[in-house]
């Protein structure tokens, strides 16, 4: 095999993006004698010498035209560079096919014209003790069609490195290609050689880049060397460990690890772990841990990478100088600028020396000392050292390639700080305009230089187009929050829906502190509020398998089917970086896989009501429609307030607010600023411990604080609406709003009717109709079991009969300790309800399984009376909460083993069958509970449920005893029984309670709220 020794002499950039507007730092990736004249090559004679650090031997070989020669050197405890140069000198080929210190070379010559070769051969870089070699001709005769061929290839090769040194990719790529089709002509496709070729044009296309192309070129480099030379070679190692830099690139962080940790065990058991491509490879690990934000780690993985080019004295090379550049990059970050601006300059300084002072490893460590002056607020030298880095890129890549665009957006930022809107605005459109092009209108970056468009617009109080490109923004994020929630694992859905939430904050400042009295940012804010708001949950739930599953018509089916596959392509085009010089292909591609999409979602809504109410468009304008006269909705978030004139998002974000926005049928949006969060969190508190105390005298006047903060300052833009729909955000979850006292001393579930949703949005999923299926079902009185004593830890509730407390287990690593103690006087509560509604299915004792529960098809009704359970602090799944949060059923007691035949988590839960369901009663204690997170409501079986397809879901926020319990739902269903609303029948049981003196301690009536569709289970309003 012959190899290009691209791994010693390319040097690689990676940029990482960090979290500063577009603030781009590049972080380098990566290597560069006295001469010794010997005589000329003979046939048969072996020749061997040692060979010592900074040494180049050369031999003479002279052929005749059309001649061949295969020259053999055999490594004896040194890794030799071979190079073959022509009578001119000029460089014909470099071999570095055997990268251990044992080994051998060979190294294939042939002449075009009569000549003179030189063959020389220096040590590679790493050598610490001296080693030797042996040298011999081994072959000649007259040249092979073959042979030529093979000759080319390696010229092209030879030619693609030098290239790739001056950043000169796409004119590296055009050679590359020529020199595959050229070896595969010859070889075969599964030759090593090739594969060979093929990693070397891996190399280049990822940083043209082309991820796509690079990838499927390192994976089928990767499995010829597997099969040719193992697992185990450092050859198939080493390309491993560039496709683990190629997913780093990608920010595939979990990929790239696992591959490169494979990769450097391999090439550190095989080449030492003091090697030149060890460190390339912590280069590599340190960036990936830099973009984890684990800075501590990073520089403890450079320290280690700089310690051994020191202790193999190869401290003069690029990738000395690479690890230079990315240590002062972490110090940067560290806001450590004098030991920052040091190392960069050291790294400045070995890179011109080393490349010239127009490489583009000299663009990175100016780019990133600009970014250092900046943070000095020293713009007039940042301004110097980026517009010296834009132009050795412009020259070396041309003006529309994405590292032009990261200065670019580095430059505008710079003239932003200084005042100069018109320069930075013109800066900021010239990078659009190739994010545009390079990257497509749903990338990351794209994204990113809108949104700093509209952020320079509201610095400079021009709110007319600061909204305009808010908007813009927000509708990409939107696009991009529906692909990546249609494809990928649930580890990355949760991760890139968090990861907008500062998206949405600058949205809400622009309105709240910058354009208060304007309706158009009214209105957008609104909007993303009711668009991203519970996105988390949605995100955890596959809610089209269920419909899928539900879907009779085989051809319907077949549709989802083509829709699923249509969005996972549009995902992959859009998000993903466009293959080099096809951007304009993409975009066609792009626009017609999206026409495909809405054509199918348009047919499938047709026929599939479920399917039209989780596709529907989320506009203001769809929620307002679905708000009823005289109802306002009241929804809640928190939000970070953004200011656009701070230099860093460091600076820019303040400490986080609540705010709300009153939506109402015939009446612009009205959003207010109520304040920190942490001052209502703390109101909020202490109206908790009085909610659950039936002896607390301080509750009026605690829930007249909470008021004052959460409601007071709406009161006017609800104005006559008599129905409130509370959209809570953070703790506000835990808030029964009836329990609230307003001014007047009067409690609000005398003054409103209340309905809670997880979002506005709900609504839109509240006007799909829906078809009874079959009778109610209650569950209650389910026979736990009882363990051996060993295993009762916890105990939940008594083992009376009499005076039980329903509860929430509220501490505790597992399931595996927890007691559920017998409630006998659920039965009663079920049979009362089946008297109510005799056609109703009744399941308690051994019969109230987990798997009767998952049997129901879309029941009328269905009333659970159990125990509900939350696990604040457990280990199961820390990812996902929804399984820390269930109903304990029968045989729960048993259950001590992971099939939890007794427990149905809030995650089993989102996947029932109640899709026509008019009506889901969890008679059980802190059921409303779960893990509270701002933005995304509670994790829990609350939404769990909705998502389940029920319309409406009652349930606690609190424990209270099973005959305070029984005593509500008996009365609720009554009310349900004489035609009064889901939500009515649960208001008109409390306010009866509420009458007794005994009973007006919202302890005892507000525990239960009722959330979704609050009208008759005839669907009347």
């Amino acid at each position: 095999m012959t190899t290009v020794c691209t791994t010693l002499t390319i040097s690689a950039l990676s940029v990482a993006l960090l979290a500063n507007d577009g603030q781009y730092a590049s972080k380098s990736t990566a290597l560069t004698p006295s001469r010794h004249e010997f005589g000329a090559l003979e046939t048969g004679s072996s020749i061997e010498r040692p060979l010592a650090r900074g040494e180049e031997h050369r031999y003479r070989l002279a052929l005749t035209a059309g001649e061949f020669a295969s020259v053999i050197v055999d490594q004896l405890g040194v890794d030799v560079i071979v190079q073959v140069r022509g009578g001119d000198d000029s460089v014909i080929a470099d071999f570095d096919d055997e990268i251990r210190s044992r080994g051998q070379e060979q190294i294939d010559i042939v002449a075009d014209t009569r000549g003179t070769f030189t063959v020389a051969i220096k040590a590679a870089p790493g050598l610490v003790a001296p080693g030797s070699y042996a040298i011999r001709l081994a072959l000649r005769h007259a040249a092979t069609d073959a042979e030529r061929s093979m000759q080319e290839s390696r010229r092209l090769r030879t030619a693609a490195a030098r290239l790739e040194t001056e950043a000169r990719f796409d004119e590296a790529r055009r050679l590359l290609e020529r020199a595959l089709a050229v070896s595969e002509a010859v070889l075969g496709s599964d030759d090593l050689q090739v594969a060979a070729v093929a990693a070397q044009l891996a190399g280049i296309y990822r940083k043209l880049p082309n991820s796509a192309r690079s990838e499927s070129l390192y994976q089928r480099a990767i499995a010829v060397m597997e099969r040719t030379l193992g697992n185990e070679h450092p050859t198939t190692a080493l390309a491993r460990s560039e496709l683990a830099e190629l997913y780093q690139h990608e920010g595939k962080r979990l990929e790239a690890e696992t591959l490169l940790r494979q990769a450097l065990d391999v090439l550190e058991k095989t080449l030492g772990p003091e090697h030149p491509i060890i460190v390339r490879g912590l280069i590599t690990l340190g960036n990936l841990r830099d973009g984890a934000g684990d800075l501590e780690k990073e520089e403890e993985i450079i320290q280690r990478a700089l310690s051994i080019l020191q202790r193999i004295d190869d401290t003069d090379s690029v990738q000395y100088a690479a690890l230079l550049n990315n240590l002062g990059e972490v110090y940067r970050q560290k806001q450590d600028y004098t030991r920052a601006e040091e190392l960069l300059q050291r790294a400045l300084v070995m890179n011109e020396s080393l490349l010239g002072p127009d490489n583009y490893s000299v663009a990175t460590a100016l780019q990133n000392l600009g970014i250092v002056a900046r943070e000095r607020k020293d713009y007039a030298t940042a301004v110097a050292y980026n517009l010296r880095a834009l132009s050795i890129r412009e020259r070396m890549v041309g003006s529309d390639h994405p590292d032009v665009a990261h200065i670019l957006t580095n430059l505008a930022n710079i003239y932003r700080a200084t005042g100069d809107t018109d320069s930075a605005l013109e800066t900021h459109f010239r990078a659009l305009h190739i994010w545009e092009h390079a990257a497509g209108p749903y990338q990351q970056a794209t994204l990113l230089s809108v949104g700093n468009i509209a952020k320079t617009y509201a610095a400079a109080g021009d709110l007319a187009n600061a909204i305009a490109y808010e908007r813009r923004a927000d509708t990409i994020l939107e696009k991009e929050l529906a692909l990546n929630l249609a494809v990928g694992s649930e580890r990355q859905k949760l991760t890139f829906v968090r990861s907008v939430s500062e998206r949405t904050d600058r949205t809400i400042s622009l309105h709240l502190d910058e354009a208060r009295l304007d309706p158009a940012a009214g209105a957008l804010a609104a909007l993303v509020v009711l668009q991203r708001k519970g996105r988390v949950l949605d995100a955890m739930i596959d809610t089209f398998t269920p419909v899928r599953q539900r879907i009779a018509n085989t051809t319907d089916r077949d549709l989802l089917d083509q829709l699923n596959a249509a969005t996972a392509e549009l995902a992959r085009l859009a998000l993903t970086t466009p293959e080099a010089g096809q951007s304009a292909e993409r975009q066609h591609a792009i626009k017609d896989l999206e026409a495909k999409t809405e054509g199918l979602e348009a047919e499938l809504s047709e026929h599939n009501a479920e399917f039209r109410a989780q596709t529907q468009p989320v506009t203001l304008e769809a929620v307002q429609n679905a708000i009823p006269d005289r109802s306002a909705l009241l929804e809640y978030t928190i939000f970070r307030p953004f200011n656009p004139r701070a230099e860093r998002n460091a600076e820019a974000y303040g400490a986080a607010h609540y705010a709300a926005y009153v939506v109402r049928h015939d009446a612009p949006p009205r959003g207010l600023d109520l304040g920190s969060v942490d001052a209502i969190d703390d109101a909020i508190d202490e109206l908790r411990h009085s909610l659950r105390d039936p002896k607390r005298t301080d509750l009026k006047e605690r829930a007249r604080a909470v008021d004052e903060l959460v409601m007071r300052p709406l009161r006017a833009s609800v104005g006559d609406a008599t129905r409130l729909l509370v959209s809570p955000d953070g703790e506000l979850n835990l808030v029964p709003f009836e329990a609230l006292v307003d001014e007047a001393g009067r409690y609000l579930i005398e003054r409103y009717a209340m309905s809670y949703l997880t979002s506005g949005r709900d609504l839109l999923r509240m006007q799909v109709p829906r078809e009874n299926s079959s009778d109610p079902v209650i569950i209650a009185d389910p026979l736990f079991g009882e363990p051996t004593m060993t295993s009762v830890e916890l105990p939940i509730g008594s083992s009376r009969s009499a005076g039980q407390t329903r509860r929430s287990v509220t501490s505790g690593k597992d399931l595996s300790a927890v007691y559920f103690a017998p409630l006998a006087v659920t039965a009663d509560e079920g049979l009362a309800i089946k008297a109510l509604f005799p056609e109703a299915r009744l399941f308690t004792g051994r019969r109230a399984t987990k798997d009767a529960l998952q049997d129901v098809e879309a029941p009328r009704m269905l009333h659970i009376a159990s125990h509900g359970f939350f696990l604040q602090d457990g280990r199961i799944d820390a990812q996902n909460p929804l399984l820390r949060s269930g109903l304990a059923l029968a045989g729960a007691n048993l259950t001590r083993d992971s099939h939890q035949d007794g427990i149905l988590t809030a995650l089993e839960a989102s996947s029932l069958n109640l899709w026509g369901t008019k009506l889901v009663t969890l008679s059980a204690c802190d059921t409303g509970m779960g893990e509270v997170r701002n933005g995304e409501g509670v994790y829990g079986l609350r939404r769990a449920f909705l998502l389940a397809g029920a319309e409406t879901v009652v349930m606690s926020l609190w424990s209270v005893s099973d005959y305070i319990a029984r005593e509500t739902m008996v009365a609720y269903y009554k009310g349900l029984r004489a035609g009064l609303g889901r939500g009515d029948a649960l208001r008109q049981a409390k306010l009866a309670m509420l009458k007794r003196k005994a009973r007006q301690h919202p302890f005892y009536w507000a525990g239960f709220i009722q959330s979704g569709e609050w009208a008759g289970l005839d669907g009347r309003r």
